[in-house]
């Protein structure tokens, strides 16, 4: 009896603690005089070490919520942007609390001079960089991406914007996503002077922002913060302009419609000058620059499962000239009677026809013989249609539970003819084979994919139990034919001809399903760990078949069984690991490991059956470490071990013969690739001096590199088992190879001539990489010495002078172990200055002006390009929303394109075709109607990653 009593009073006493410990609650509304504060960050601290017991953020009306809290005695500290931040010592009772907060300006005192909020420029929180905008003057037309590429440590390079040295992959809008995965889209087609801050911070995933804990997927983000009075109203501009000579025309609208939180956003455009508003969804792999390069016979790239979506995404120029067609929409609300649901989702289409010209000079490394040159002229006309939707819905169940849904659909059609006329030389110049060859290609392709996350939280602090899984579908089918005539020459300058006529179908498809399951428990006030495990199971088919010209049935019905091949590939990962996670004060650490079993099923159907069974098994650690040196100065490092898979096209033994002299094939005999990379990150920012310092370095050490094979016959040869190489034909296959290895690093420093009123920014870059390829039997490895550096010089004089100069020289030296030089070294040189003048704010004149200079490139390279662009516009209207313009592009007639590419195999210049001088007349409409707002407040983005405050 006294057992069981004592039982039941223990029993008792646990209900009755665990009743008070869920039923405690604390709540209020931060405000200032004049409106209610969204986003305020409210901390509760421990007393004994001021350790983070919970964190949470404002609603939009100012209240916040901290619930299932212990009774005690703890610090509440309450931080917005702007407002002074208030600690008050509190002694919280079991039941609900309500504790309001009235927030007030931040002014300091510094060496006698009150410097005010708005006086601050570029500040550090935590992981995020804040810029304040109107530090940072531009003219009224001004878009997002002209602001930001004022900002320190913000870069434009060839159409891509970099933070710190990284790509910014994600755009938010007051922390809600905007236009998906494509940064370009929104900031392209956004006015500057909506802005109020610009956030960069590294973004989690959704798994990883929950339980705060780094998995290895995050990536660069930018946050726009809109100004008060611009969050509610509608804006945008219409425009239409006719140009001479050849009739061309550009025409185009972006408009949002914004009202509290909801945002909906159309971009349009048509042109036939080039122009590109966002990015293109290359699924097919076949709409790049380099793309074509490849389909004529150069070693292909190197991706891979792992690799991130965005690397499919064409944000730079394309060579050619292009008309396009576009159409861009963008939605985000917060649903539900308490928004306990957030929506976002994106459509785009985009139709293009390309026509491109290219010469190019390619110099091959090859170990056994002297050199061969292959000179080239190719010429291409490509439609390219392309659609893209995707939705995200974060859903608040309850309390305690989460969903995230976000499916993603994406679709593109292609259809190309292609010319070459090839010549390969030897060293003296003697001919070993040309190629007059013809192609045509009709393909189109479907990627789709749903992922699902469930988000559990225990009544106990930081235990989580998270699910995510994520179901993927693939479709790639087409047709292409070619006709070709190929002369081959022996030693005594003697030919021979071979002669195609086939056509090819060739589908691939896939299907498979991942997924990773989060458990996470605290250890101590400081101290928290994980435990996942992550299977993924992935089916893919392929199947090629090739048919020759019969002339006596005059149709394409003898299939050559040397070039087809039905191929299934299934892979199998099992991962089980977990991590540790320290955070306290000023130290962020985790440590982790894991293990992972790959099991690759490689069946050959046709021509021969053949099974290749092939199993890894992986350790793979990884480790984070943060220090805060103080709030505006930080160090971040981290390393992580990971693997990567080779795709079905790298598997397919199948020959490509799209280009006779460089035939290629996969290799069903790959490997796993194994990579070991490291980062870091170190930021200092000084408020008071309106100075920001970055460095970023980084590197990647990879075994088992999936590199490519090359055969460059110096007499005829048989290949692959029956197919018969020609004298200076080349056969390319990929191929398992060690010792590739890069490294990178980027140094930038922005302050401000405030006497001068000026934003300077400087930066140094450098980069080696070593990648090994295999030519004729013989590893040889590239090895490449990059060093950058750049000075960039923007006005902040007024809205009506606004200009921005600067210079960039980019060094390359190129060592190739199997060269007969030992070096190959280049120089580009890069000036680009922009002007825009407004005068007694009616006339505008707008002038741009670069210069490429190259140097070390092959002969009919080494120029110098400069591109003067020009206009002159007149606003009209009561509101000036009106403008009439007349702009003059290249006014010099002198623009060109030039490229160097480098591989493990070649060196080669590719100079391609562009538009030159034209004239333009332009009718641009303004829109802004803006309603009346609360007073500019800030807009955090979500905790978005590990070293944060912990999850509540």
């Amino acid at each position: 009896m006294q057992i069981r009593s004592r039982l039941v009073t223990i029993v008792i006493s646990f209900l009755f603690a665990f009743s008070s410990y869920s039923q405690t609650q604390l709540s209020g509304k931060i405000t200032d005089k004049q409106t209610s504060l969204m986003d305020a960050r409210v901390e509760l601290l421990s007393v004994p070490d001021s350790a983070v017991v919970k964190v949470t953020a404002s609603d939009e009306n100012g209240v916040y919520t901290l619930m299932d809290l212990k009774p005690g005695t703890y610090f509440l500290k309450v931080s917005v942007f702007e407002y002074a931040d208030q600690v008050k010592l509190i002694e919280l009772p079991k039941g609900k609390t309500v504790l309001d907060f009235l927030m007030k300006t931040d002014a300091k005192l510094i060496d006698g001079v009150t410097v005010e909020a708005n006086a601050v420029r570029v500040e550090q929180k935590g992981d995020t960089t804040q810029y304040n905008a109107d530090s940072y003057k531009t003219n009224p037309d001004a878009t997002v991406q002209d602001l930001i590429t004022k900002m320190p440590g913000i870069t434009l390079e060839n159409g891509v914007v970099k933070a710190q040295g990284e790509q910014i992959t994600k755009v938010m809008i007051d922390g809600q996503e905007f236009f998906g995965d494509d940064a370009a889209a929104a900031l392209k087609n956004l006015p500057a002077e909506i802005v109020s801050k610009i956030q960069v911070y590294d973004q989690a995933s959704d798994q990883a922002k929950f339980t705060g804990i780094s998995d290895g997927n995050e990536a660069k983000a930018l946050n726009i913060v809109t100004k008060s009075g611009k969050s509610n109203g509608q804006f945008g501009k219409l425009y239409a302009g006719y140009g001479t000579p050849n009739d061309l025309y550009m025409a185009g609208a972006n408009v949002n419609f914004f009202k509290g939180t909801r945002r909906f956003s159309v971009v349009g455009m048509s042109n036939n000058v080039n122009q590109q508003n966002f990015s293109t969804d290359d699924i097919l792999g076949v709409t790049g620059s380099t793309a074509s390069t490849q389909s004529r016979g150069g070693p292909g790239g190197r991706g891979g499962p792992g690799a991130s979506d965005n690397e499919n995404y064409l944000v730079s120029q394309q060579s050619g000239v292009s008309t396009s067609h576009g159409l861009g929409l963008n939605y985000s609300d917060k649903w539900g009677a308490k928004k306990q649901t957030k929506v976002s989702g994106s459509y785009f289409f985009n139709a293009s026809n390309t026509d491109n010209s290219q010469v190019t000079n390619r110099n091959y490394v090859l170990s056994t013989t002297a050199g061969q040159n292959y000179q080239e002229d190719f010429t291409a006309l490509m439609k390219n249609a392309n659609h893209r939707l995707n939705f995200k819905f974060d859903i608040a169940l309850d309390s305690m539970n989460s969903l995230v849904i976000n499916p993603k659909l994406s679709y593109q059609g292609n259809n190309k003819t292609q010319g070459t006329d090839g010549t390969t030389t030897d060293s003296d110049g003697g001919l070993i084979n040309r190629i007059n060859n013809q192609t045509f290609s009709d393909s189109k392709g479907l990627n789709a994919s749903t992922s699902v996350l469930w988000r559990h939280r225990f009544v106990k602090p930081r235990r989580t139990f998270s699910a995510n899984i994520t179901g993927t579908y693939t479709l790639k089918e087409g047709n292409s034919g070619q006709e070709s005539e190929s002369h081959y020459y022996n030693e005594l300058n003697q030919d021979s001809l071979a002669s195609l006529n086939q056509q090819t179908d060739n589908q691939t498809n896939g299907y498979g399903v991942n997924g990773r399951f989060s458990f996470t428990e605290p250890l101590s006030v400081a101290w928290s760990s994980e435990f996942f495990y992550a299977p993924s199971y992935l089916v893919s088919n392929a199947d090629k078949r090739t048919y020759d010209f019969d002339s006596i049935t005059n149709s394409y019905s003898f299939m050559d069984t040397t070039l087809s091949n039905v191929f299934e590939n299934q892979t199998i990962v099992q991962e089980g690991g977990t991590n540790f996670r320290y955070q306290k004060k000023k130290v962020g650490f985790q440590l982790g490991v894991s293990y992972q079993n790959s099991l690759l099923m490689n069946v050959q159907e046709f021509p021969t059956d053949r099974d290749v069974n092939l199993s890894f098994n992986s350790i793979l650690p990884n480790m984070r470490f943060k220090y805060d040196f103080t709030k505006s100065k930080s160090l971040m490092f981290a390393y992580r071990a990971g693997t990567r898979n080779p795709t079905i096209d790298q598997l397919q033994n199948a020959i490509d013969n799209s280009n006779p002299l460089s035939l290629s094939s996969g290799n069903p005999d790959l490997k796993q690739q194994y990579n070991h990379r490291v980062f870091g990150r170190f930021n200092a920012t000084n408020v008071q001096k309106a100075t920001n310092f970055n460095v970023f370095f980084g590197g990647e050490m990879n075994q088992n590199y999936i590199s490519n094979g090359t055969i460059i016959a110096t007499s005829d040869t048989v290949v692959n088992g029956n197919v018969v190489l020609q004298r200076g034909a080349q056969f390319r296959q990929p191929v398992n190879l060690d010792g590739s290895w890069n490294a990178r690093s980027t140094v930038s420093y922005g302050f401000a001539l405030t006497k001068l009123k000026l934003n300077m920014n400087l930066y140094l870059g450098g980069a080696y990489t070593v990648a090994p390829g295999l030519i004729n039997n013989v590893v040889n490895k590239a090895k490449t010495a990059n060093a950058n550096g750049g000075l960039t010089v923007s006005s902040n004089i007024s809205e009506n002078i606004d200009f921005t100069v600067g210079y960039t020289l980019n060094f390359n030296n190129v060592v190739n172990t199997s060269q007969n030089v030992s070096q190959n070294q280049y120089f580009l040189h890069n000036i680009n200055a922009r002007f825009n003048w407004i005068i007694k704010e009616r006339l505008v004149i707008n002038s741009t002006y670069s210069v490429n200079a190259y140097a070390g490139l092959g002969s009919g390279y080494n120029q110098t390009i400069m591109l003067w662009n020009g206009g002159i516009g007149y606003k009209l209207l009561k509101k000036k929303q009106l403008e009439l313009r007349v702009s003059v592009f290249d006014i010099l007639n002198n623009n060109n394109s030039i490229t160097r590419n480098v591989t493990e195999s070649y060196i080669e210049d590719v100079k391609s075709n562009v538009l030159n001088r034209y004239y333009m007349f332009t009718v641009t409409y303004n829109l802004r109607n803006f309603g009346k707002a609360p007073e500019t407040r800030e807009t955090k983005p979500e905790e978005h990653g590990p070293f944060g405050p912990p999850p509540h």
